[in-house]
């Protein structure tokens, strides 16, 4: 074997080791515009995309998007189909079935209100007897979900909700503040509602992974986040949406 072909193979070899090695990362993404939805061009697009591409890039760890259903995403990083998904909430129940990244993202749950309406929020003592639209199978916490003080109206979507918003069938939606915005000005309905200033909730969302699997990933991925969270990056992102 000459020279020249001793060269070669360890290239070919120094290749072929690092595409076997190389880690791949699938994670669900969902139809949550802004924050993630695809595009007309079939690509994935929103803040967070942005967000989470960049944390991965900066981690040195390869990502693939995949775009599902919620449900569909839940199931299959809960089964090991999949990596991973976000934008997911932190909840007492899925601690057994997921690990967490740092948080990615704040998102502020806001009352929308029909324009006029006589309603003010500072605790939640402010919503005693009225009824709030809700999607359907969320979770916004135990103080929330188990609150008597008032009645929670379940809708499929947010346009449902909207729709009964400005049909007088409840009494305000609560809803992350970019999303009701987005769905509410695609819809018209910007200009009869009022956004109440003070947020009922605020969820840290986090890419949550399948538990025990990515417990190395994680780690390089929370250093990413952190650095971009101290460094204003995500906040900047962020703010191209507001």
């Amino acid at each position: 074997m000459n020279r020249k072909t001793i060269v070669i193979f360890v290239l070919f070899s120094f290749v072929l080791a690092n595409t076997v090695n190389a880690q791949y990362i699938a994670l669900g993404y969902v139809d949550f515009p802004p924050y993630e939805f695809k595009n007309h061009d079939g690509k994935p697009q929103g803040l967070l995309i942005t967000i989470v591409e960049t944390v991965f890039q900066r981690s040195n760890v390869n990502l693939v998007l995949k775009y599902l259903p919620f449900k569909r995403a839940y199931l299959s990083t809960q089964r090991g189909e999949i990596d991973g998904l976000f934008n997911f909430y932190k909840t007492k129940n899925r601690l057994d079935f997921f690990d967490y990244t740092e948080p990615i993202i704040r998102n502020p749950l806001t009352l929308f209100v029909r324009k006029n309406a006589i309603l003010k929020f500072n605790t939640l003592e402010d919503l005693k007897g009225l009824k709030i639209g809700v999607m359907r199978g969320y979770s916004y916490g135990t103080v929330f979900d188990e609150s008597p003080l008032f009645m929670k109206e379940a809708a499929d979507s947010h346009e449902s909700n909207f729709y009964k918003l400005m049909h007088r069938r409840i009494d305000a939606y609560l809803c992350d503040k970019l999303t009701g915005i987005h769905v509410a000005t695609k819809n018209n309905l910007m200009s009869e509602l009022v956004i109440l200033p003070k947020p009922v909730i605020i969820m840290d969302g986090y890419i949550g992974f399948t538990k025990g699997k990515h417990r190395k990933v994680i780690k390089k991925l929370n250093k990413a986040i952190i650095e971009m969270h101290q460094n204003g990056e995500i906040e900047k992102i962020v703010n191209q949406y507001k």
